[in-house]
């Protein structure tokens, strides 16, 4: 039996339930009971439907707005319960006034949360960003905090709204639109593209896109290790309840079981759904990609700490904003020129600035140099008893507790936030030029993909970096192969 909306229903979907299902019907007073066990089901589960004021926004219409704001909740997010509107942090989610915690993860899984959310949607007129737009039209996504802050069952990831009238007759946009992605849960420590799937997931809710099978769609429940992208033609499905044989958005029956199970899509009432074309309809297609470059500091040099970083950016269309970051963590966005930032505190050592432009069209384009920060030397003399002159810098060395050498397991235990294995060992490591000699003694310059890493031992004892053709062959003598990075560049 299909389960209706009426006219003044705003479906709720409550996505991503690990460990126990809830099911809920379509009433003026919801009901839930438990279902499955843990271990049961997959990861993602959608929940139950609420009511508020229903705003329509026929399909086919232009999007009010193409801002959308990524809220990490700084400070925390107070919320007051109404009708939906970001502007004023009102949500229909909470049963009473309550406070979203912060993004808890580092700056880095921000970043990398953030340049996920651009890829996905870079072939769309949709602006991306973390500065908030305040009393200004927006979308907005409240990635932070736990389910429980805001009266959630345990396990829930995510929520949004979605504004249908019955099965195939739903709102393609909700003003003012206010998600959420739970990203201060222990399932997402460490992935930023869940964080970003979930994201994905829930704005789309508010533009009338249903669960889908593929794994490789952010609209899915099942499972995937890498970035979704948006696709036509997706078969809905994956949210098929195990136990009762519906899907819960509008208790659309299903054929099948979760995560195999397909049904009808609920703004279509046809068995697949255009993701590609509802968004570029919504928001048109994304303009010219900018031209960026960072033109302070220079691509390799040494600076101190505090240091300026200038960023330059052309644009067709005009520039929406540019950001930076240092070796993941933010330094700031910028909406108008000049596009100058200062560099984050952090320990003295080898970093990765990243500056992305984007344009008004929506189009984005990412410029990358690498530096060394560190107070200038001319030898170890000049750097105290736990760092070494690198590159005409001191940085932390063998002696420090996160220096270079040192055992590792990720990058943020490094100084140089660069941690490295050979498949056997972790060091934290530092770039180099295989044809100069920046490595100190005890450590050798050895390949790492296109470039150089300074490894320990990897000189056979002697002073400086190896050239290529003796690199190559201590890497393999050494057992060097296959040398993975876990730092990331674009």
């Amino acid at each position: 039996m299909r389960c209706f909306c009426n006219i003044t229903t705003v479906v709720r979907t409550e996505d991503m339930l690990r460990g126990f299902l809830v099911l809920a019907l379509l009433a003026t007073t919801a009901s839930a009971e438990p279902v499955g066990s843990p271990g049961e089901l997959a990861d993602r589960f959608p929940i139950h439907m609420m009511h508020v004021d229903r705003v329509t926004h026929p399909a086919g219409a232009t999007a009010p707005t193409r801002v959308l704001f990524m809220n990490k909740c700084t400070g925390g997010c107070q919320l007051t319960v109404g009708n939906p509107d970001n502007r004023t942090d009102v949500s229909d989610v909470p049963t009473r006034s309550s406070m979203l915690a912060a993004f808890s993860q580092s700056d880095s899984v921000w970043q990398a949360v953030m340049d996920c959310m651009r890829q996905t949607f870079s072939r769309f007129n949709v602006q991306i960003t973390d500065v908030d737009p305040g009393t200004s039209p927006h979308m907005e996504v409240m990635a932070a905090g736990l389910g429980s802050q805001v009266q959630q069952p345990a396990g829930v990831l995510g929520i949004a709204d979605v504004s249908c009238q019955n099965i195939g007759n739903c709102d393609t946009f909700v003003p003012n639109a206010l998600v959420f992605a739970f990203a201060n849960d222990p399932f997402y420590s460490g992935k930023p593209l869940e964080i970003c799937a979930t994201a994905a997931q829930e704005i789309a809710h508010t533009w009338g896109l249903d669960h889908v099978l593929d794994k490789t769609d952010p609209m899915t429940y099942n499972s995937y290790s890498g970035m979704r992208q948006y696709k036509d033609n997706q078969q809905c499905g994956s949210d098929c309840l195990a136990n009762n044989g519906t899907a819960t958005a509008l208790g659309v029956p299903c054929q099948g079981t979760f995560g195999s199970g397909t049904h009808v899509c609920m703004a279509t009432d046809t068995q697949t759904q255009d993701e590609v074309t509802t968004i570029s309809t919504l928001f048109g297609a994304s303009g010219p990609a900018p031209t960026v470059s960072i033109t302070s500091p220079q691509d390799s040099s040494t600076v101190p700490a505090g240091y300026e970083i200038d960023v330059t950016c052309t644009a067709a269309d005009g520039v929406s904003n540019v950001s930076a970051t240092v070796g993941g963590k933010s330094a700031g966005t910028k909406t108008a020129a000049p596009f100058k930032f200062t560099a984050p505190s952090q320990a003295d050592g080898a970093y990765t600035i990243s500056a992305t432009c984007t344009a008004t069209g929506g189009g984005t384009a990412t410029a990358t140099i690498d530096i060394t920060q560190g107070k200038p030397c001319k030898t170890a003399a000049d750097c105290g008893s736990t760092n070494i002159c690198y590159a005409g810098s001191c940085v932390a060395g063998p002696d420090s507790s996160n220096g270079l050498g040192v055992t590792c397991v990720m990058n943020t235990d490094c100084a140089s936030a660069m941690c490295a294995s050979d498949g056997t060992e972790k060091h934290c490591v530092l770039p180099c030029d295989l044809n100069s000699s920046e490595c100190p003694s005890g450590f050798g310059c050895i390949p790492a993909g296109a470039n150089g890493v300074c490894w320990p031992g990897a000189d056979s004892g002697g002073v400086g970096c190896n050239s290529t053709g003796s690199g190559s062959a201590l890497v393999f003598g050494f057992g060097f192969v296959g040398f993975l990075f876990f730092r990331r560049r674009r």
